[in-house]
């Protein structure tokens, strides 16, 4: 229920839209009463040689109208309820629809904006295709639960309730007998409701596994290929898939059943509302032109019912794929403290103080102090594990420490804004991230607005205008996704002018060099020495030469800074830098 409310909150925002909707509504419902109620004077005009048709168009008043007049009032009565109808039921359709589809535009964007709030740690745990399935096939679903669930609801009840005025004002006797079935139908109702939901449930489960595992076989299909394992991985999909379509098969089962168990107990109404009929008519208690109109009345009557029925079990599908997104909603954003300031440019220093940090319950940094002053480069080696990528990324606040503090200028990192404080901060790492958008937005990515000069002059500045030139359209050529149309080192490049543009005051570089070749390596070295000019600088490098001219080296083990200087007294000292060294360079 609470699922339910938060969703029926967002309807208020399409106001005028569900007011028009209702109007159809009523207008539909009406319509239908007013076609069953003329069914008996129809029949009764057509089979009878009278002068005068006896009509009952509203409870407790009848008139006689003459035959000569019926001949022209029912055909013109008969055209206009079918447009009245037509009309309300086009109307509430696209009215409902465009709330529906609105209120589905609405969540996909806030769940959008909500993911991308999301701290780094949810998305080490979660796979990219479980998110696009949250945002795509379980977003989608919801429509089922909003305007089509609403509409449905209201357009059928409203149905009944003019009906069921209908079928008492007729014959309040023979309506107690029609309806002796309903309340055997509650039961079954509520059971494969919840059986929907719950096979829903593990359906949606199904599709974002399956989704997960095309986006990784996408992702990686070179290396598919280069490990000849398109059969496995055709294979995991295809397992995945066959699970998905046995929940969907349950789901057809269950809609299955759910249509003739509704009709049987329909049948039962008739059968009883047919025996009583006859009893009364063959009494003279019942006139036959009355009975037609009942009898139309209460089969259009068990239609709306069976709808209800129908839509239960799509809110119940809905309700499951609006939990799981919820679930996604409920999870806290980055947090920014109340009354938060903005970041001044860095002036005196950087530093980590008393700092731990764990992360699946196991301690990732422990005890590490240590200031670096404005415009140093500090190395960050040591084995892989030691914590060197998770050092680096407490300084912009992709994570947060578990105790003690990181001071900027001596304020705590915690009491700046998001925002200004990752305006202070630039990154160039080993895995490149390009958009398939043009080079000229993904080097001014942040400020897509600006004008060219600036772009090329941070082009120039990372090596990259050369090779940018030659491409077909300059700077306006796609990239493709990941930037998969450049080589590696152009790609390396293309996010080094990224960082220049920027031109942030701290500097991380994660592995900037690690991958590319050796004359690659030669021009992105030239672009890192021009973006770390006047920065104060972050380098991990498992190739220890490339931090020979840092200012400082420090050596994390286990968690902990064992080792602190220069590169030569680091070498001299014997200790796990000397080390490290010697196993890179003399095996």
């Amino acid at each position: 229920m609470n699922t339910y409310l938060r969703i029926l909150k967002l309807l208020p925002a399409y106001k005028v839209e569900l007011l028009l909707a209702f109007v159809c509504m009523v207008g539909f419902a009406v319509a239908n009463g007013a076609m069953a109620l003329l069914i008996g004077p129809v029949m009764k005009f057509l089979f009878s040689s009278e002068a005068a048709t006896e009509i009952k168009l509203i409870p407790f008043n009848l008139y006689a109208v003459p035959r000569d007049k019926m001949l022209v009032a029912i055909p013109l009565a008969i055209i206009v309820v079918a447009l009245i109808k037509g009309f309300g039921s086009y109307g509430q359709s696209y009215f409902m629809g465009y709330v529906g589809q609105g209120i589905v535009r609405d969540i996909r964007k806030k769940l959008y904006e909500h993911i991308l709030g999301l701290p780094a740690s949810y998305f080490s745990s979660t796979p990219t295709g479980v998110l696009i399935s949250r945002l795509t096939n379980d977003v989608n679903l919801l429509h089922a639960t909003t305007a089509e669930a609403v509409s449905t609801v209201l357009k059928q009840s409203l149905t009944i309730i003019v009906l069921a005025g209908v079928v008492i004002s007729l014959d309040w006797k023979l309506a107690l007998a029609a309806s002796v079935a309903m309340p055997l139908s509650v039961y079954p109702m509520r059971k494969l409701g919840k059986r929907m939901k719950k096979i829903s449930t593990r359906s949606q489960v199904s599709m974002g596994a399956m989704t997960a595992l095309l986006h990784e076989a996408i992702a990686g299909v070179r290396i598919v290929k280069a490990f000849c394992m398109e059969g496995y991985e055709a294979a995991r999909f295809q397992k995945e898939n066959e699970r998905y379509t046995a929940h969907q098969l349950k789901t057809i089962k269950v809609r299955s059943i759910s249509s003739p168990l509704m009709e049987t107990f329909g049948a039962v109404g008739f059968a009883v509302t047919i025996w009583y009929a006859a009893y009364r008519i063959s009494h003279g208690t019942l006139k036959p032109e009355t009975f037609i109109s009942f009898f139309a009345s209460v089969i259009m009557f068990y239609q709306p019912i069976k709808g209800l029925n129908g839509i239960n079990l799509n809110i119940q599908q809905g309700l499951a794929a609006a939990t799981r997104v919820f679930e996604v909603m409920d999870i806290r954003k980055e947090i920014e403290k109340p009354g938060a300031r903005p970041a001044a440019a860095l002036s005196r220093s950087i530093e980590f103080r008393n700092v731990f940090f764990k992360y699946g319950g196991e301690w990732v940094l422990k005890d590490i102090n240590i200031e670096v002053g404005k415009g140093e480069v500090l190395a960050i080696v040591g084995s892989s594990g030691a914590g060197k990528t998770t050092f680096v990324n407490l300084i912009p606040r992709f994570y947060d420490v578990a105790e003690g503090s990181i001071l900027m200028d001596g304020v705590d990192v915690r009491d700046l804004t998001l925002k200004s404080l990752r305006s202070q901060v630039s990154i160039v790492s080993q895995q490149v991230i390009l958009f398939n958008d043009t080079v000229k937005k993904n080097i001014a990515y942040g400020d897509i607005e600006v004008g060219d000069t600036e772009i090329i002059r941070a082009a120039r500045a990372a090596n990259a205008h050369d090779f940018i030139s030659r491409l077909p359209q300059g700077y306006d050529t796609l990239i493709g996704e990941g930037g998969v149309r450049l080589s590696g080192g152009e790609r390396q490049r293309l996010s080094i002018a990224r960082a220049i543009f920027k031109n942030a005051p701290i500097l991380i570089l994660d592995e900037a060099t690690s991958s590319l070749d050796t004359e690659s390596e030669m021009e992105v070295q030239k672009a890192i020495a021009n973006l770390m000019e006047g920065r104060t600088t972050f380098v991990i490098a498992h190739r220890l030469s490339t931090v020979r001219k840092a200012d400082r080296i420090i050596v994390l083990s286990n968690g902990s800074i064992k080792e602190i200087g220069g590169h030569e007294e680091l070498l001299n000292s014997g200790g796990e830098y000397s080390r490290l060294y010697s196993l890179q360079f003399n095996g």
